[in-house]
């Protein structure tokens, strides 16, 4: 079965492709889509995989993230990226500075169809830390300053095979494989 992701992030197409299993290939199309403004990171992706649906006429996945720091009202939220790029990590720590450090991750998985739209969701929950980790390496930016909860380390520490263990996206993804395979 092919089943196809529409997204320009090469990193969330090898964690949900190693999930999703053999069984399930996996193709990335990367074409323009426009992320409305939300606070629902359901309606950014069932925006996104509509927008897709349109324009490629198959079923597909879109997916969305969030990154909520609960000391300051749930921010970054669905603005992971925007406020990574106009902040960076030593902006975003500065705002955490005496306050408590909780966080998680949201992640949303829409398929659509053309008639059906069915979402699957996975949380992860965790600390910021005080400083940033692994700076230089090539891996999602918020993942250089998230211990998740039970975890000593960052996220940046861990391989995407042990990531793929417990992180927000795979518990999306793996939703998303049962619903697969049953349908």
């Amino acid at each position: 079965m092919q089943l196809i992701i529409a997204t320009g992030n090469k990193h969330k197409v090898q964690e949900i492709k190693k999930l999703l299993g053999k069984k399930i290939r996996l193709k990335q199309i990367n074409i323009e889509l426009h992320e409305p403004k939300s606070n629902s990171v359901e309606k950014i992706a069932e925006s996104k995989a509509k927008q897709a649906f349109k324009k490629i006429k198959k079923p597909l996945i879109a997916e969305d993230t969030g990154i909520y720091f609960t000391a300051l009202k749930n921010f970054p939220g669905t603005e992971p990226k925007r406020q990574y790029l106009k902040l960076g990590l030593a902006g975003l720590l500065k705002k955490l500075e005496g306050k408590k450090r909780n966080a998680f991750y949201k992640t949303v998985i829409c398929f659509f169809d053309g008639k059906k739209t069915k979402f699957f969701e996975g949380k992860l929950y965790g600390k910021i830390t005080e400083k940033v980790f692994l700076e230089n390496k090539k891996v999602m930016a918020y993942e250089k300053i998230f211990v998740p909860k039970g975890k000593k380390k960052v996220l940046a520490f861990f391989s995407r095979k042990s990531k793929n263990k417990f992180s927000h996206r795979a518990k999306a993804a793996e939703k998303l494989k049962t619903f697969l395979e049953k349908n």
